[in-house]
């Protein structure tokens, strides 16, 4: 039949090329339908329109082969019969092929033969694929029939059972797609099939290898940082999946190629965007028989959520304040998603233990401060710190660590102090110099500045005997700090304020002269502000001639207003120094004329 077709063709060529215009048009057969019962084949046809001259006959032309050789079946003389019945053509083939001719008066005409056809069922349609468009349409593409009397075709749903419900009809042996416009594709995977029929609605059987649509799906994973997808396979191409792709459009971009995987992985983890980027997803099976044919999923759009990671967090300072509570500060960067942090301490600098909890304030700060007020002795020892900030995912971030300035300090002999401190230290910090300061009563004054590594003084209190004899200290660490996030400033770490508290110092007469130079008895006293202050007076005999409570006020020697004898008399000194130490003195004292 090929050949002849391409001879035919010649052969109008040269006609035309000649200037003839003039053809034989054939019937157009329409369909051919088998009587399984009387073993009849019947041919339909529609009238062709000749005008060139007298109609004679159409001829039928039949073979069991497709190639021939055709031979003449019927000469029909009728120019309107349609139909023509071959008798017992079942008898002797299952299959038959027919084209038929017209024969008529029209010299120099060309004769044109119609299709061959034949008397099977349509063949069954292979399908191309199954796509989803961006839109959430379906369309299904499939081969054109290679029967010539295929009229349409029927598109069906697979159903999982094997059984195919139809659902739309297109016409035209060469119409071979179809827009399923009423399957959701976003909320499952469709399963699709066809079937072809001819004219006289012979049906082939539908394709029982159908194609379905990937349905993927997938959300944020905000704690990975990641879109998590998965689809169903894609079946039925001829030699299978070649790989399936990922594609992406961000911001309403156009889709570029983010990733693939083999044909026997079904998930991927899509990590290339940034916290509010808007994505939509589709992932595109790949035929491994044709490249060219694809199948893309349904479109996955939506809004990235990422819980954000500071980039740094780093201690900045601690110090002690006058109620020897520890103040820590830290920096952070903001655009961290933290829900609390947790304040660690130490001695030692190897085992920390946690200090406290906080809440993350919103919107979160860029300095952080803590006040540690728990039970704490930064004159003691200094003390170590770091923070721990938690995200909602738990991602743990560590700070740095910071160590505060101890203070101590004691009486190293009279009038002399004696002080020692450990360093200031901060990883990016760079101490400046450390000052010392003291107040005995009049506020903080600095009285000395060193170099760091200098950490001992001995301070000298004989200037001070009118004081009250509590000398306080703090050591201030100035330091320069530049952290790796830009922030730099010089910044002050204070100690501990530490007190000394001289005992008092006494100085008690052992005589004295009414009438003299030294003409009143009473002790001197340094350092000290005698609380509960008494003095008492006893002659030999232990009676009482004197009593006070002032320290200012001293014995005239008199015994009830009058002048008491020469001679020792007994004496008891009772106060309390400052820092709660019950002082007391007992003596003789020598009164002399």
């Amino acid at each position: 039949m090929i050949q002849r077709i391409l001879i035919l063709s010649f052969f109008l060529f040269t006609v035309i090329g000649k200037g003839y215009s003039q053809f034989i048009y054939s019937p157009d057969l329409q369909c051919v339908v088998n009587d399984n019962v009387n073993g009849n084949v019947t041919l339909y046809w529609t009238i062709p329109n000749n005008a060139c001259g007298a109609f004679v006959n159409y001829t039928v032309y039949a073979s069991q082969n497709p190639a021939g050789p055709f031979s003449q079946l019927a000469q029909i003389t009728t120019a309107s019969q349609t139909s023509y019945v071959h008798t017992n053509a079942l008898a002797s083939s299952n299959t038959w092929y027919y084209y038929i001719v017209t024969n008529a008066s029209c010299p120099g005409a060309t004769q044109l033969s119609s299709d061959t056809v034949n008397n099977l069922n349509p063949a069954i349609p292979e399908i191309v694929n199954v796509d989803v468009t961006p839109g959430g349409d379906v369309i299904m593409n499939w081969q054109a029939d290679a029967s010539p009397q295929t009229h349409g075709y029927v598109i069906f749903y697979y159903l999982p059972n094997g059984n195919a419900v139809p659902f739309d009809t297109v016409y035209g042996r060469f119409t071979t797609t179809c827009m399923d416009i009423n399957g959701d594709p976003t909320t499952q995977s469709l399963v699709y099939t066809v079937a072809a029929f001819d004219s006289c609605q012979k049906f082939s059987a539908f394709n029982t290898n159908p194609h379905n649509t990937i349905y993927m799906t997938g959300g944020i994973a905000s704690c990975e940082n990641q879109v998590n997808m998965a689809w169903n396979a894609y079946h039925n191409w001829p030699q299978g999946v070649k790989e399936y792709q990922i594609w992406v459009s961000t911001n309403n971009g156009i889709q570029t190629l983010a990733g693939s995987v083999d044909s026997n992985t079904l998930t991927y983890n899509y990590t290339g965007f940034t916290d509010g980027d808007s994505l939509c997803l589709t992932v595109r099976a790949v035929s491994a028989a044709d490249t060219n044919v694809v199948s893309n999923s349904n479109l996955l759009c939506l809004k990235a959520t990422v819980v954000q990671i500071p980039s740094y967090l780093y201690m900045t300072n601690a110090t002690v304040d006058m109620s020897k509570h520890i103040q820590i500060t830290w920096t952070i960067d903001t655009i961290a998603e933290l829900i609390f942090y947790k304040i660690n301490r130490s001695v030692n600098n190897v085992t920390f233990d946690p200090a406290d909890q906080l809440s993350v304030p919103s919107p979160l700060l860029w300095f952080q401060t803590y006040i540690d007020s728990g039970d704490v002795l930064p004159e003691k020892n200094p003390y170590y710190y770091s923070v721990t900030a938690f995200d909602s995912c738990q991602h743990i971030f560590e700070s740095d660590t910071v160590k505060t300035v101890s203070l101590q300090g004691e009486l190293y002999d009279y009038y002399v102090s004696h002080l020692t401190w450990n360093d200031f230290e901060l990883p990016y910090a760079t101490v400046i110099r450390q000052n010392l300061y003291r107040n005995y009563g009049n506020g903080y004054q600095l009285i000395k500045t060193f170099v760091p590594g200098e950490n001992e003084y001995s301070d000298s209190l004989q200037q001070f005997v009118n004081a009250e004899g509590i000398f306080c200290y703090r050591i201030e660490a100035v330091y320069y700090l530049q952290l790796p996030n830009g922030f730099k400033d010089t910044l002050s770490s204070w100690s501990n304020e530490q007190c000394i508290i001289h005992r008092p110092i006494i100085y008690i007469p052992n005589a004295f002269a009414p009438y003299g130079v030294n003409n009143v008895f009473k002790p001197t006293i340094i350092y000290g502000d005698p609380q509960g202050y008494v003095m008492t007076l006893f002659n030999r005999w232990g009676g009482e001639v004197f009593t006070t409570n002032d320290p200012n006020t001293g014995w005239d020697g008199t015994d009830h207003g009058k002048p008491a004898q020469m001679g020792g008399y007994a004496y008891l000194i009772q106060f309390y120094a400052n820092d709660g130490v019950k002082v007391e003195r007992k003596g003789i004292v020598l009164l002399v004329k």
